[in-house]
């Protein structure tokens, strides 16, 4: 699945981007360790990188423990990224479309303040829950969803056959 995310910043000259706290791995010349003779002076290359343009993360699926019910659920790993690189501890991250609040969720566990903005009540509650820790809202009880993960084809799962 491709979805493009863009980054805009009102001020050229002042932003935030924590490059230093996004860094992935550099497969090229660093996994074989080779010399970089580029520069004056022979290196080895980095074993760190930004990023590039293209982002790959799992989508989220039922069986996943972060899994809510919702069409179209961001994975954590790639808010974490997102949140990382452009905010600080104690900045607020605003998400005007929360669906499932996971970038509330991933703001307060790394430590920042959230905005969140949703219009459906089936996913406020999700949010309630989720972030805040709610247990009742209205008079409904807020749990997790239920998730049957039995194998319903039969495989991996292990049989008595009886002889006779």
């Amino acid at each position: 699945m491709y979805e493009p995310i863009l980054h805009c910043v009102k001020d050229s000259k002042s932003y935030t981007f924590n490059a230093d706290d996004i860094l992935v791995e550099a497969k090229t010349g660093a996994r074989r360790k080779l010399i970089d003779y580029r520069g004056e002076v022979p290196k080895l290359y980095n074993t760190k990188k930004v990023p590039g343009n293209v982002w790959e993360f799992p989508r989220v699926r039922y069986r996943m423990d972060e899994y809510e019910e919702h069409p179209s659920q961001k994975p954590e790993a790639l808010l974490d990224r997102i949140i990382r690189a452009s905010s600080n501890k104690g900045d607020t991250v605003l998400d005007p479309f929360s669906g499932t609040f996971t970038t509330a969720a991933v703001a307060k566990a790394l430590g920042r303040k959230s905005i969140s903005i949703e219009s459906q009540d089936e996913y406020l509650k999700i949010g309630l829950r989720r972030v805040l820790g709610v247990k009742e809202h209205q008079g409904e009880r807020l749990e997790r969803p239920y998730k049957d993960t039995k194998i319903k084809n039969g495989r991996g799962v292990k049989r008595e056959y009886a002889m006779g």
